[in-house]
């Protein structure tokens, strides 16, 4: 089914497609100098976002994301086409693959391996490059690759023959392909591009959307950080009528005999001395102007603020739902993101394995408790009974009788053998207050308690 499929998709394009006629990211194509096949493209301003990454709360914004997915458990399973008749030897090829991934080259495991592309993406682009080897027990090899240093040729127009991708030495070298470097074909690089649009081909990552914030934050830091290591003075004092000597006197008695002694000091002028101020306390080191950039760093990664650092008002119900809210919009994206391309260029347009996808395991995570609601409303509503309700959740079906009955069935059966009981014991004696009288008679009296009297 494989070798069909993958016929099928080598073929489809035949003759006589259609050919497009839009212009392929316009913006490079400035007017009357329009770009040419072999001109690459190259990605600006890659040397700052690499610096920006080594600071406190972008490298914090980072490791939010990328430490989950690096934990992730993960599987090669059959795609939603192939599940229901999967072909024979997808286990065998499932094995060969899961043992490709786990050891992806000489020096990286699966760990090591997803946790640089994880970071390269959020930086800029996530990139590792694939090549078939001759072992059929194991045949691709995967090594990342600094996606910064890539250009694309834009005019590509999906052909595998010619190169789609260019690794230059350094970082944005515009006359790259002048000075050398490595060309590779789509199925050899695979680019993973964040917030991908038809503006330019490379898609913007949070720390170039995060780069001017960033900036700001390291320029407050380093004044804050000077003006409350005394750096600067916060005030001065004017006295009128020193002398020089005056002065100088009053510089060495304020050291001398005031600083860092705690004692007292005195005194005694004809006139109070004028003092000036430099700063305003704790607003001149500008601590919630920081944390507003704090925040609007978490906004450009999608986190929330509590996960670098910014805990006011948040209890415990804040902070679940923002965890919450964490996996749902900055990890589960990511991770889609990369399994989506592993699937894509590696099983299928690498290994020819179309049947074949890889996806996270556990990326998807429920409100168990909610769900066990879900449940119990289904089964006291009559919709399902506790059989049906094990076998959709993965679970033998239970032996007793009671098990393929719905609720009111058992409802009915409770009442029954509670009947049956008062008839089969005489002597059983009803609850006060459940019992009542034939229809048509009164009830009796009822009886007052010596308490109550």
């Amino acid at each position: 089914m494989a070798v069909i499929d993958r016929i099928r998709h080598l073929f489809a394009r035949r003759k006589a497609a259609p050919v497009r006629e839009s212009y392929i990211f316009p913006r490079f194509t400035p007017l009357g100098a329009p770009l040419v096949d072999h001109q690459a493209v190259y990605k600006p301003t890659p040397i700052n976002l690499r610096a920006f990454t080594r600071t406190t709360y972008c490298r914090r914004a980072i490791n939010v994301i990328k430490d989950p997915i690096r934990q992730l458990e993960w599987e090669i399973r059959p795609t939603k086409r192939h599940r229901k008749k999967p072909p024979s030897d997808w286990e065998a090829r499932a094995e060969v693959a899961m043992h490709c991934f786990d050891h992806p080259n000489e020096n990286d495991s699966w760990g090591s391996f997803i946790e640089q592309v994880v970071e390269d993406y959020l930086v800029g682009a996530g990139c590792y490059e694939q090549q078939v080897s001759g072992n059929p027990a194991r045949p691709v090899f995967m090594w990342p690759v600094d996606g910064l240093t890539i250009q694309i040729y834009p005019l590509w127009q999906g052909n595998n023959d010619t190169p789609r991708y260019l690794q230059v030495p350094g970082w944005g070298a515009a006359v790259g392909n002048v000075m050398g470097g490595v060309q590779f074909l789509d199925s050899e690089l695979t680019y993973i591009r964040p917030n991908p649009s038809t503006g330019d081909p490379f898609g913007v990552g949070a720390v170039q959307i995060a780069f001017d914030t960033i900036g700001k934050l390291l320029g407050v830091e380093e004044f804050s950080g000077k003006l409350a290591s005394n750096a600067n003075p916060n005030n001065a004092l004017w006295i009128k009528g020193l002398d020089p000597e005056q002065k100088a006197a009053l510089r060495d008695f304020w050291q001398n005999e005031v600083e860092g002694r705690a004692y007292m000091p005195f005194f005694s002028t004809d006139e109070k001395p004028e003092v000036m101020k430099f700063t305003n306390g704790d607003d001149s080191l500008y601590l919630k102007y920081m944390d507003w950039l704090a925040r609007e760093i978490a906004t450009a990664f999608g986190v929330s603020p509590q996960n670098l650092g910014l805990e006011a008002d948040v209890n415990r119900s804040t902070a679940e739902v923002s965890e919450d809210r964490d996996w749902d919009t900055a990890i589960k994206p990511v991770a889609a993101a990369i399994a989506d391309h592993v699937t894509r260029h590696t099983l299928h347009k690498l290994l020819g394995w179309y049947d074949l996808e890889f996806a996270f395991v556990g990326l998807d995570r429920e409100d168990e408790l909610a769900t066990a609601r879900i449940w119990q409303i289904y089964y006291k509503t009559n919709l399902m009974t506790p059989n049906e309700m094990r076998e959709k959740l993965g679970h033998e079906k239970a032996t007793n009788k009671f098990s393929d009955m719905l609720f009111i069935d058992t409802q009915v059966a409770i009442q029954g053998a509670m009947m049956l009981g008062d008839d089969l014991d005489p002597n059983l004696k009803p609850t006060p207050g459940t019992q009542k009288p034939p229809m048509g008679q009164p009830e009796p009296p009822k009886e007052e308690s010596p308490n109550e009297s």
